[in-house]
């Protein structure tokens, strides 16, 4: 079953207090207590740095703090007329995706150690004992022990990793296995690692070296790896972009090997809005793996500059130009404004590396852009990086038309600069 979790409204707070002294009648029902009264008035409920509540009417809700610069999640609360339903686990799975949204790396808990809705409660949920909490944390506990919760049963303090890193190292830790020797390297790259990257926008960049080009068998293989770090961490789910290529393909295409044919190598790739696929392994790649060379973060294996070959820095500029090239066409399907803020940035950043000679953040790249434009486009280009940074709603009107033309003005104008065979 599931159940709708949002925000706490002002509306919600009233109901939370005797909610929460509801739910904890079910620990004497089971011989446990007697507890202390909690302590969250509708006023401290208000202090919260967020709360969920689940139903409507309300039949639970998740109090979230943040604690020596972690969220926590300082209360759990069910009906018990409730209980069974999965509305605690509903509410701990929005509590671990909120807290990665706001950009925590982890989600932390105090609970009862043995109570089975409690300790082995948030276990299955991925919750492991913390044996050396952070000041904050022991404050806590301290106040736990003054108000006689130690007496009642053993505590012990939980984490759950739910930022960008922890996904990271559940989805290397699962392409380990899945490929085995298989796998060269794994390296996490875009903008988590260069700048600006904003944890309720942005994708999480991989990139896998095998020793041949993957096929079936290897698609089969991390399929299932990609589908645990999902249910894992459901922050990132479907913003996870992962490209699997082979090392003599990347040899090839270092020495112009097929940068006019049709390539006979194949790469794996997953990415926002499309499933795990094979596809062929195009020049436009080479754009990536020599950015992934020059600046990424190992996650499996050496450093990217250890297995990935040099490129001649023509085929990285050809590979942008083809880019440049082709997003008039792109921006056709920008129907969203998600979509025409990621262009305008997209555009910007190619004018800077081709014209100024500089690989630049998208935030970067918008100013230096905004900088040198005519006052109408660089209002176009801040309102693409207001909507990008500053929280854009989706269903806010685009601005299609300037967006398109801006593209295609800059698209022909950098062509231009190359010369007539571009």
């Amino acid at each position: 079953m599931t159940h709708l979790v949002r925000p706490a409204g002002p509306d919600d707070l009233t109901a939370l207090p005797a909610l929460e002294e509801a739910a904890d009648e079910v620990f004497a029902a089971h011989g446990i207590g007697p507890l202390p009264p909690g302590a969250a008035g509708v006023e401290e409920l208000g202090r919260a740095a967020h709360l969920l509540v689940a139903g409507d009417p309300v039949v639970g809700f998740a109090r979230l703090d943040v604690v020596d610069g972690a969220a926590h999640l300082e209360q759990l609360s069910v009906l018990p007329t409730a209980a069974r339903r999965e509305v605690g686990g509903a509410l701990v799975e929005a509590a671990a995706a909120w807290a990665a949204r706001a950009g925590h790396e982890s989600l932390t808990l105090c609970t009862f150690a043995d109570v089975p809705w409690n300790g082995p409660f948030y276990a299955r949920r991925g919750f492991v004992a913390v044996t050396d909490p952070g000041p904050g944390l022991r404050a806590l506990r301290a106040t736990e022990r003054r108000l006689g919760l130690d007496g009642v049963g053993r505590r012990v303090v939980m984490r759950r990793g739910v930022g960008p890193w922890s996904a990271l190292g559940d989805l290397a830790s699962g392409l380990a296995a899945a490929l085995g020797t298989h796998l060269l390297g794994l390296w996490a790259h875009g903008s988590l690692v260069g700048g600006d990257f904003d944890p309720a926008r942005s994708d999480l960049d991989v990139l896998a070296v095998v020793a041949r080009a993957p096929d079936a068998a290897v698609l089969e293989a991390v399929t299932p790896a990609l589908a645990v770090v999902e249910r894992r961490h459901p922050a990132w789910r479907g913003r996870i972009e992962v490209e699997t290529v082979g090392l003599p393909t990347l040899r090839a295409a270092a020495e112009g090997v097929g940068a006019t044919e049709e390539p006979a190598d194949a790469i794996l790739r997953v990415s926002p809005g499309e499933a795990l696929h094979l596809l062929p392994a195009t020049p436009h790649r080479v754009l990536t793996w020599a950015s992934v060379r020059s600046r990424s973060t190992p996650l499996a294996g050496p450093a990217a500059a250890d297995v990935i070959p040099e490129f001649p820095p023509a085929l990285p500029r050809a590979a942008l130009l083809a880019h440049v090239r082709d997003w008039p066409v792109w921006v056709e399907g920008m129907q969203g404004p998600g979509g025409q803020a990621y262009a305008v940035l997209s555009i910007c950043r190619a004018w800077c590396a081709l014209v100024e000679g500089e690989q630049r953040s998208k935030r970067e790249a918008a100013d230096r852009f905004a900088g040198s434009a005519s006052p109408d486009d660089a209002g176009l280009v801040r309102w693409a990086r207001d909507w990008w940074y500053a929280g854009g709603a989706d269903d806010e009107p685009g601005r299609f038309d300037a967006v398109r033309d801006l593209v295609g003005r800059t698209s022909r104008q950098l062509l231009a600069r190359e010369g007539p065979t571009q």
